[in-house]
């Protein structure tokens, strides 16, 4: 084994965070974790991956879904082969911690690559190059969020990336959804506590529908430059959620139940025709005139993600599933909402 070279204080940060997205206090650290451990660094390797969708918000999301679920990963990360952390990270590594083989091999690579490059210690970028050398669980994590390893590594090396997807297929008046989405951003009209929280534990508000919509909501109507909240920008909240979910199925399906309901407002609103853009395009161009909603948008916010709308059958004693969307487009649709008056217009057959 090459001489151990240690990380800098980022890296340390890096395997300490590796350290916490492991599902057990036994397990072994594998390359999964590491690249995880990435994502809540700062710059450049962060930076590479977040480009691409590889965010903290959804590597930890699959991990989480994948916890302790037999045949979760096509690979085994070399599990047989592991080693004590500190063999390879000396003092730097965790006591009585373990490293799989395949996270052995890529630290003791990043560290030939800072040895070579002259560097006094290996960073960030070292470890990911590392990482996305061999087929291991962090190119599969990579995989599962469609994102290829060759992507990432031109977005490290200065170019334009290209993985995939995120930009493809998706309406760029949805980008800012998605964004808040991955992570990299967060709704203004949130307090600064609320903010850092989501962030901080890397939320996955796709796994949670009828919250993400009632704070989608107030971010539609900020965006049109409505001062009022109706429940026109709530139908918008759940086209935008739904259109952003389907193009990061890996974060939708989270905890998803068997079958999936939560996500049936959406799927009922796009079975009538509607999507996000054109019920936004009959909004800013006011070619339908709308009437009063008779209650506040927020009633039918808080009534559909009330525990209320899940059977106490359902719950079995634990903390309530999201309601998801189907329970408020069903009360939009039962009054004589804003959102109805648009439905209505938008899906009329002509001469009606």
């Amino acid at each position: 084994m090459e001489a151990i070279k240690e990380p800098d204080w980022n890296t340390v940060g890096i395997l300490g965070a590796a350290r916490g997205a492991k599902s057990n206090d036994g397990a072994a650290i594998g390359t999964e974790h590491l690249l995880a451990g990435i994502t809540t660094a700062k710059g450049p390797a962060r930076e590479a991956l977040a480009h691409e969708g590889a965010t903290k918000t959804a590597l930890l999301a699959v991990l989480r879904d994948r916890k302790d679920r037999d045949g979760a990963w096509s690979g085994a990360d070399d599990a047989e082969g592991s080693v004590a952390a500190q063999d390879v990270l000396g003092e730097d590594g965790e006591r009585d911690g373990r490293l799989t083989g395949a996270a052995a091999r890529a630290l003791t690579a990043a560290m030939g690559q800072a040895q070579r490059e002259g560097a006094a210690k290996f960073g960030a970028v070292h470890l990911l190059r590392a990482l996305l050398e061999e087929d291991n669980r962090a190119v599969e994590l990579l995989g599962v969020c469609g994102i290829s390893p060759q992507a990432v590594l031109v977005r490290l090396d200065g170019g334009s990336g290209g993985s995939g997807g995120e930009e493809e297929g998706l309406n760029p008046l949805l980008h800012a959804t998605r964004d808040v989405l991955l992570g990299r951003s967060s709704y203004r009209h949130m307090s600064f506590w609320k903010r850092w929280l989501i962030k901080k534990a890397g939320i996955n508000l796709a796994s949670k529908p009828a919250w993400w919509v009632g704070l989608e909501t107030y971010e539609q109507a900020r965006r049109l430059g409505d001062s009022a909240v109706g429940t026109e920008h709530v139908l918008l909240a759940i086209l935008a959620t739904h259109e952003v979910a389907l193009r990061y199925p890996h974060l939708a399906g989270e905890s998803a139940p068997v079958p999936d309901t939560r996500y049936t407002g959406g799927e009922r609103l796009a079975r009538l025709g509607l999507d996000y853009a054109s019920v936004h395009s009959a909004l800013t161009s006011e070619r339908v005139r709308l009437t009063a909603d008779v209650r506040p948008a927020k009633q039918y916010i808080d009534e559909a993600a009330s525990p209320s709308t899940v059977s106490s059958a359902d719950s079995d004693g634990e903390s309530i599933a999201d309601p998801g969307t189907g329970p408020l487009v069903e009360t939009l649709l039962g009054e004589e909402t804003r959102a109805r008056q648009l439905i209505n217009a938008l899906t009329a057959t002509p001469g009606d």
